[in-house]
């Protein structure tokens, strides 16, 4: 088992309450997974400055 998934899951789990449901730990794991592939992108210069998003946003709005 991947040990970034491992930690994510032992994270998880020290935050169940008995109302927690089997959708709550995916979404939960979800979100984590998300956040880790940001960072990932942020790290390997995949991401865009707000001027470009401003730019981009000008063609997508026509």
């Amino acid at each position: 088992m991947d040990s970034k998934l491992k930690e994510h899951l032992i994270q998880i789990a020290d935050r169940l309450t008995p109302d927690s449901t089997l959708e709550d730990v995916y979404d939960q794991l979800s979100l984590l997974a998300d956040i880790e592939e940001s960072e990932r992108q942020e790290q390997n210069g995949e991401t865009l400055t707000q001027k470009e998003v401003e730019e981009e946003a000008k063609e997508w709005l026509k």
